[in-house]
């Protein structure tokens, strides 16, 4: 009698152990959306930081000194003009100085998933920095579109639109053939866009960005893009 509650128990436990509480649902979820494998460790946290920050200050210095043609203090790494070339090549910079570092001693296919993240990341800043940019050249000289509501709107939408297509091209660039589910925006994704905003208030010379010094903390944000690209795994 004894041997048979023990097999029904175990019965029930074998039955039931094939569903997952709501936590493991979510975090399942989670890493078929965003592409994570495992939770980053403290050493993936460290290189990635490390590398994003040697990537962003490497560009920052060479645009100070052409700008400036010295530099006589820290400082004058965060007053320079900032252009679509700079915000470009500081991008580029601070992702493959994080993804370089937090590949070190990984795996290959850890190594493959921050190659990806870093992609996404570039692209994330890169493509609405260009439609921003373009928006910027094209309603230059049309009277109607300086007016600040639709110059605004106008950088808002181009915003928007830079962040949709730059997902979708990276998830073309590392998945050409749709094998494996999409990459998608997340908040902590649009958080990063920031670097656009102010990037857009930069190129549109509104005169918020002229009285703030918005511009000062663009370095600030584009490390944090190549950390996030880095730690990923």
């Amino acid at each position: 009698m004894i041997n048979k509650v023990n097999s029904i128990q175990n019965s029930n436990i074998h039955s039931y152990s094939c569903f997952q509480s709501s936590n493991q649902v979510k975090k399942g979820f989670r890493t078929y959306r965003y592409h994570n494998i495992d939770k980053p460790t403290t050493g993936d946290r460290i290189r990635a930081m490390s590398g994003a920050v040697i990537g962003t200050l490497l560009p920052l210095a060479y645009f100070a000194k052409k700008q400036n043609g010295t530099i006589n203090s820290f400082k004058n790494l965060f007053n320079i003009q900032y252009n679509l070339k700079e915000m470009v090549s500081i991008t580029a910079g601070t992702i493959i100085g994080g993804v370089t570092l937090g590949m070190l001693g990984e795996s290959r296919q850890k190594c493959k998933k921050k190659i990806n993240e870093g992609v996404f990341q570039f692209m994330n800043s890169f493509m609405p920095a260009i439609f921003v940019s373009g928006f910027l050249k094209l309603s230059k000289n049309k009277k109607m579109m300086n007016n600040p509501l639709l110059k605004s709107a106008g950088v808002f939408a181009s915003l928007c639109s830079g962040m949709y297509i730059g997902a979708k091209v990276s998830n073309f660039i590392t998945d050409p053939k749709n094998i494996h589910p999409d990459r998608k925006l997340n908040m902590k994704d649009a958080a990063a866009n920031i670097d656009d905003l102010i990037g857009a208030l930069v190129l549109a010379k509104f005169p918020v960005a002229d009285n703030l010094n918005v511009e000062k903390v663009l370095p600030v944000i584009y490390t944090w893009c190549g950390y996030r690209a880095g730690q990923n795994s």
